[in-house]
């Protein structure tokens, strides 16, 4: 069974999200051939200023103190 966690920026719409979650579940279903009925995908929304990406917080390169 299938369970798959996505960590976003927070500001996706409602249709968005739902949108997403349809999206996975048919990649997942596509790739190892799962039921959609037993794929289980969960989206945690966070605030931008909460996410450092390839060491870039809030799109500034790392600085080293």
């Amino acid at each position: 069974m299938p369970f798959i966690e996505c960590h976003i920026k927070q500001g996706l719409t409602r249709e968005r999200r739902e949108e997403l979650m349809r999206d996975i579940v048919q990649v997942t279903h596509d790739s190892i051939g799962s039921d959609p009925k037993i794929i289980n995908v969960i989206i945690h929304e966070h605030p931008a200023e909460n996410i450092s990406i390839s060491s870039r917080i809030n799109g500034e390169e790392y600085k080293k103190k």
